[in-house]
């Protein structure tokens, strides 16, 4: 019973819905346009995004001792980089986010200037998973490992995921010492950032005063750093203490942290910038070794123009020095018993290409010994010694590297047990040839005599006892560059011995023949010289450097490796140098390990100045005077002022011209014949310049070009051109305001292709070259027009409305234009309102009528003609059914009766909304202007201007005074203010936007507009790809507000004020 019920009233219930819709859904049920799909709201979406940019969490090294990794293959590598800190703020770094690229290869940058390059396949094994930054070499190359992302800002490597093992390939630079010092700092302003303390400036120049190029900069403050403070794995600091003045100022102990810390500070007060970096110090060998929490290190990398990030360590060896190889060995001393075996521990590190080296041993009274050794560790047995002692071993490493043998020794100190110990100090000696050298042998049991033993290289010695158990041993360097031995031995049946190592070196000599005594700016010269030893011996290797004195720098002009006996350096002079005598050092440096000083010798050569003439290489002009502008200045870049310049025509002599105080001049010739001419400028130079001499051609044209082009709305424009009299150049053509184009010229003919227009109507265009005027054209913007049918049906009780719709190419209204109608047999005309719709009214039939309607538009000036026909159904309006209704309303109360409709629909309830509308939506009008206001609101409103009422409704037309004026709208309890300004002009109001937001947004995109006009502004601005329609809007209304005399006009300000909101994108309140 109770189914059968239901399902009556549902039957009931669609019974009524249909009735209602067949009935009055003509008349009551409309959908706007506009209505979204019930499927917007069902199934929302988000567009796609990224909204990070992170540069992922450094690795965390644990505290604990644990942490180890396995790496192997780093034969050129000593520093695994972990993390890169940019800022120091308040006494911790921290780290810029930088932009991650989800791939594991990048192409590090190579260096611009000659180097020598490694190339290592590293392999990492963690005894953790590790994840975040890996381990890597300063330019790593590429990664393999699961989830790799690349952060080249710091040349780091990321993972997202755990790696327990990883391998990746990297390349090391190393560079000579002279191309080094050549370096400029780079120009990185985000890692020049330093503390604000004026104790740390004073610092910092002070260490760099004396230096001559950036890279000495550094290597000073390295030096200052290592010099004058201790390095301790543990310091302490009291809380609340900065470390690096604490660490600079008090303590003057510290980390490598704080080393490092130091030294990037102090780089970057010395202008050059530079970054800390944490990660690890290891050995630069091919075999595994393991790494752990002890050679965490902290360093700094520097920045160099044509050289790149550099890295720096003031607590080793500068690595990005070449060398051939690094020797290591331990121990530095031995204590043995007689007869006991000698066994050294030997390690190679960054040997060059992973040549074999070879190790020869010298140890006295003993048969030289040769080891063959491969980069990494070995470890060597040398010959026993029997007899007590002290006795200094000498090895020395050397490679052949491009046909050159590089050295490098070392010393070991052997104590054999019994006997009298003897000890020399020092161990051993570096002394120059033929100088006077002075060893204290200090005895044990106050021995009264020792005596000289002789050697294979003997040295003039004498033995003086000093006092009780001590002797002085003075001796005369031998003339033989290279290592020798001093021996003295006790008296007695049981010597005891002692050997000290001597190593003589030599002073060179530079000898140059026949340099020129004056040269000009820019030539190529080439001195002949010798490098000799202190007898005169000619050497036959090594390498000489040139470098020019220049104010306060030394600039690098050349350098040659010489394997003969006479040399040949050749260098240029820089090009902008000015007049004046400069001093030329050529610098003698030794083969690596060489047992030779480097030495230097000098010459002065006098300087002229490079004259050169700034001239167009081509002029192209009308027939008629021609005017030639151009400068004459130095390569030093300063001007020759009271010059005078000859000037021939074609070959003819025509005569002299004048420069001015500013190095300017101008010219005037007549040419009147088409075709190409050669005018020829010629300065014999004086004193402190150069001769110049330069050709200029001057092509004399005539232009065919159309009067006017015609261009259709939203496509692109093509002019093409004849230019008689110039075959092959560039020209420039310039749309007004403001765009402007290069114009390539072949075969005397040209093509421009302009960008699609957004608007109609015409624009000048004008074809230049440099500042001469060639030719102008029109290009006039036409639209085609498309209309449309609003109202397919059309309903009214005496008459119904058909409305049409113009459009233009880019579907934007046409206003203000007038259509035909032709509607059975009767012509009317109208006119579309600003939103492009125009709107006809006709007789209602009694009978519905489907009537052929004909639309005609008989073109204008920028729109072409158009015409449609369309079918309108045109109905009488129904009445609303009333018996209808009341059925409906008989079956809801049926419905109702049964409970069917249990509750009632909630009742939405809208926000009470109030605005305040402008006219025009700018709140800025001119004094004595009607400012016209609009207000939204449910009930009546209520005005205020600056808090007096003024009255109620919803229209508003006002005069207000000079000033701003707080503008208040009432209305059922919601208050909305706003603000308006009255202005003298709106040519002040544009003036003064232009000044407040367009200049110093320009400013802060980089643009320095202190020198430039508006018209430069813009040109500067349009090349930087920023839309120049609207520039050329504002641009044009600025220039006639602030230097004509005619009044901006309201829809100029509005225009004007549009245009800057979408160059400088909004910021910019009137």
């Amino acid at each position: 019973m109770v189914g059968r019920k239901y399902v009556t009233f549902f039957i009931l219930i669609l019974l009524s819905i249909l009735i209602v819709s067949s009935v009055l859904g003509p008349v009551l049920i409309k959908a706007p346009p506009q209505t979204k799909s019930l499927e917007r709201f069902l199934l929302p979406w988000e567009p796609a995004r990224n909204e990070t940019n992170e540069t992922g969490p450094p690795i965390e090294v644990p505290e604990n001792g644990q942490f180890m990794l396995l790496v192997t293959g780093a034969s050129h590598a000593h520093y695994l980089r972990a993390n890169v800190y940019t800022d120091y703020i308040n006494g911790s770094w921290v780290t810029k986010n930088a932009s991650v690229l989800p791939a594991n290869t990048v192409a590090p940058p190579m260096p611009e200037v000659p180097h020598h390059a490694e190339m290592d396949t590293i392999g990492v094994i963690s005894f953790a998973p590790l994840s975040g930054n890996l381990y890597t070499s300063l330019y790593t190359t590429m990664v393999n490992a699961s989830g790799v992302e690349a952060l080249p800002e710091y040349n780091l490597f990321r993972t997202a995921v755990n790696v327990s093992t990883y391998s990746f390939s990297a390349v090391s630079y190393t560079f000579q010492p002279y191309l080094l010092h050549n370096l400029s700092a780079g120009n990185l302003t985000d890692y020049l950032s330093a503390p604000n303390d004026t104790r740390l400036v004073s610092l910092a120049r002070a260490i760099t005063r004396n230096a001559t190029d950036d890279y000495e900069k550094a290597q000073l403050i390295a030096e200052f750093l290592r010099k004058h403070y201790t390095y301790l794995e543990n310091p302490e600091r009291p809380n609340g203490t900065d470390p690096l003045t604490w660490f600079l100022f008090e303590s003057k102990e510290g980390t490598s942290k704080d080393f490092a810390s130091a030294f990037v500070i102090l780089a970057r007060l010395n202008g050059i910038p530079a970054r800390l970096v944490e990660g690890f110090y290891i050995r630069a060998v091919p075999g595994t070794q393991i790494v752990s929490n002890k050679d965490r290190w902290f360093w700094a990398e520097l920045y160099f123009d044509k050289a790149g990030w550099l890295t720096f360590d003031p607590l080793r060896k500068d690595p990005n020095l070449f060398r051939p190889f690094e020797l290591e060995v331990s121990p530095k001393s031995l204590e043995l018993q007689p007869g006991e075996e000698i066994k050294l521990n030997i390690t190679l590190m960054n040997v060059v290409n992973n040549s074999k080296v070879y190790l020869y041993a010298y140890v006295p009274e003993k048969p030289t010994l040769m080891f063959p050794l491969n980069p990494g560790t070995s470890e060597i047995t040398l010959r026993t010694l029997q007899s007590p002692g002290s006795y200094g071993i000498v090895l020395k490493a050397m490679v052949e590297h491009h046909g050159k043998v590089m050295k490098e020794d070392a010393v070991v100190i052997v104590n054999v047990s019994g006997g009298v110990k003897l000890r020399a100090e020092p161990a051993y000696l570096v002394i120059k040839r033929g100088s006077l050298g002075t060893v204290r042998i200090y005895t044990e049991d106050n021995v009264t005599e020792l005596i000289l033993l002789p050697m294979d290289s003997p040295l003039p010695s004498v033995l003086l006892p000093d006092r009780k158990g001590t002797f002085n041993l003075l001796f005369y360097a031998p003339s033989e560059p290279g290592w020798h031995f001093l021996g003295v031995r006790t008296a007695g049946e049981n010597p005891s011995f002692l050997y000290i190592p001597v190593k003589v070196i030599d002073w060179a000599k530079v000898t140059l023949f026949d340099w020129p005594q004056n040269a000009t700016a820019g030539d190529t010269i080439t001195i002949s010289g010798t490098v000799a030893d202190s007898t005169g011996v000619v050497w036959d290797e090594g390498t000489i450097y040139t470098t020019l004195d220049y104010g306060n720098r030394s600039i690098l002009l050349g350098f040659e490796n010489f394997t003969r006996k006479l040399l040949q350096v050749n260098f240029t002079l820089p090009r902008y140098l000015a007049p004046g005598v400069y001093n030329i050092t050529f610098h003698y440096l030794p083969s690596w390990g060489a047992p030779y000083v480097p030495r230097e010798t000098w010459i002065e050569i006098a300087v002229k100045a490079l004259a050169e003439f700034d001239v167009p290489k081509q002029v192209v002009s009308l027939q008629g005077n021609v005017t030639i502008k151009g400068h004459l200045v130095g390569g030093d870049g300063k001007a020759i002022a009271n010059a005078s310049i000859e000037y021939s025509l074609d070959g003819n002599y025509m005569g002299t011209v004048n420069t001015s105080e500013n190095g300017e001049f101008s010219l005037r010739v007549l040419l009147t014949q088409l075709g190409s001419h050669n005018l020829s400028l010629y300065y014999p130079g004086d004193a402190s310049y150069s001769p110049a001499e330069v050709s200029v051609e001057i092509a004399i044209v005539e232009m065919e070009l159309p009067e006017k082009v015609e261009a259709e709305l939203g496509k692109p424009v093509k002019i093409t051109g004849r230019i008689i009299g110039l075959e092959k150049g560039q020209i420039s053509a310039r749309i007004y305001p403001g765009k402007l184009y290069k114009v390539p010229v072949s075969n005397g003919s040209f093509t421009l292709t302009l960008e699609p227009f957004n608007f109609i109507g015409e624009r000048s265009m004008d074809f230049y070259h440099g500042d001469n005027l060639l030719a102008r054209t029109t290009v006039v913007i036409v639209s085609p027009i498309k209309i449309e049918l609003l109202t397919n049906r059309s309903e009214g009780e005496e008459t119904a409305v058909i409305k049409f719709k113009a459009l233009d190419a880019l579907n934007g209204p046409v206003p203000n234009v007038f259509l035909t109608v032709e509607i059975e047999d009767e012509i009317r005309q109208v006119m579309t309102n600003a939103s492009g719709i125009a709107t006809l009214e006709v007789p209602v039939p009694d009978d519905e009528k489907n009537v052929t309607v004909r639309v005609f538009f008989r073109g204008s000036s920028y729109y072409l003609p158009a015409e449609e026909t369309f079918h309108v159904l045109i109905v009488k309006k129904r009445e609303i059914p009333w018996l209808y209704l009341g059925i409906a309303l008989l079956l809801a109360v049926v419905i109702a009766r049964y409970g069917l409709v249990r509750k009632k629909a909630p009742k939405v309830e809208r926000e009470p909304v109030l605005k305040i509308i402008f006219n025009n939506g700018i709140p800025l009008f001119k004094e004595g202007e009607v400012m016209e206001i609009s207000v939204e609101c449910e009930n009546e409103p209520e005005l205020y201007v600056d808090g007096k009422p003024v009255e109620k409704g919803k229209d508003f037309r006002l005069k207000l005074p000079l000033g701003e004026h707080t503008i208040e709208a009432r209305c059922g309890g919601l208050v909305e203010r706003a603000t308006a300004r009255i202005v003298k002009s709106y040519n002040d109001a544009v003036v003064e936007h232009y000044e407040r937001c367009f200049l110093p947004w320009v400013k802060e995109i980089g643009v320095d507009v202190d020198e430039l006009t508006p018209r430069e502004i813009e040109a500067v601005l349009t090349d930087m790809m920023y839309p120049w329609e609207p520039l050329d809007v504002l641009t044009e209304i600025f220039e006639k507000a602030k230097y004509s005399h005619r009044e901006v006009s309201r829809e100029e300000f509005i225009r004007f004020y549009r245009a800057l909101l979408t160059v400088i994108g909004g910021g910019c309140v009137v």
